[in-house]
């Protein structure tokens, strides 16, 4: 349990690089729940940078993208991390794909998004196959509609399995929807299929897999991808910790703050309000 306690630290919130947008609603839900509650209840996940540079001694956000940017406008200089190892073979990076609640025409918003000749749709035979065809990135992204047809954007001009090009378009066409105001529900890639199923009028909005060098690549380069781009797969990661929020926020040293995390920590400890589930957990609700 040591080892455990010794991954939660206290860390300067400039130190945390996220790597995608986020969605502004869910910060804002975010925050009003940590100011109601006076503690930040969940550390963010993140992994130190492995870099000598610039980035040296700073940390990429596996998960918590909503969490640190709610604690940076609540006025935190500071924020609870749990440090893994990025590189890790059991941390995997999965996707989340988006359900469209409004109905769109593809053809219509790819004509009006891109020059002709940039993008072209191409059609595949079932939801399986798209998928497969877009993490391959033989396409950029794909389209499920309700009446069955699913279409994938194939990019036409310039390099379209590149990195920068299937995040340049996956940003267009978000940045659309948004235009729009077009409601969205952002589900796991593994579960899409059956979400796509419960919702008979909504479109299922195929996005890229990205890998885990993609990732880093971009966050040290000082790029973002959109919201939801990447869905980090941690193995363990502790919950409830419930460090007050007036410690994050108060003009206080690193080294004193960390001091009263570990106090803190100690004191559950030896009250018992800590437990270890090494079988899977299911959780119904936030």
């Amino acid at each position: 349990m040591r080892e455990i306690f010794d991954r939660l630290q206290v860390v300067p919130i400039e130190d945390v690089l996220v790597h995608e947008g986020v969605v502004e609603r869910q910060v804002d839900r975010i925050a009003d729940y940590v100011q109601h509650d006076g503690v930040m209840k969940n550390p963010i996940v993140v992994a130190e940078v492995e870099d000598q540079g610039a980035h040296k001694g700073r940390y990429i956000v596996l998960d918590g993208m909503h969490r640190v940017q709610a604690m940076s406008r609540l006025g935190c200089t500071d924020i609870l991390v749990f440090i893994s190892d990025y590189w890790s073979s059991q941390i995997r990076l999965a996707s989340w794909d988006a359900l469209l609640l409004d109905p769109i025409n593809p053809r219509e918003l790819l004509e009006e998004l891109f020059p002709k000749g940039e993008v072209k749709i191409s059609t595949a035979k079932t939801i399986d196959q798209a998928r497969e065809r877009v993490y391959g990135r033989d396409i950029a992204m794909a389209l499920a509609q309700p009446n069955g047809e699913v279409t994938g954007i194939r990019v036409m001009q310039g390099d379209g399995t590149s990195l920068s090009r299937t995040v340049e378009i996956l940003t267009r066409i978000e940045s659309k929807f948004d235009e729009l105001g077009t409601r969205i529900v952002y589900t796991p890639s593994s579960k899409s299929n059956i979400d796509h199923a419960t919702q008979p009028d909504a479109m299922l909005f195929m996005r890229p897999l990205f890998s885990k060098q993609e990732v880093m690549q971009r966050t040290l380069a000082g790029k973002i991808f959109p919201r939801k781009s990447t869905r980090f797969l941690v193995p363990e990661r502790p919950l409830r910790v419930d460090f007050h929020l007036t410690v994050l926020k108060a003009d206080l040293d690193l080294a004193t703050k960390n001091q009263l995390l570990d106090a803190h920590l100690q004191w559950c400890w030896e009250n018992n309000k800590v437990r270890y589930y090494p079988e899977p957990v299911f959780v119904f609700g936030d």
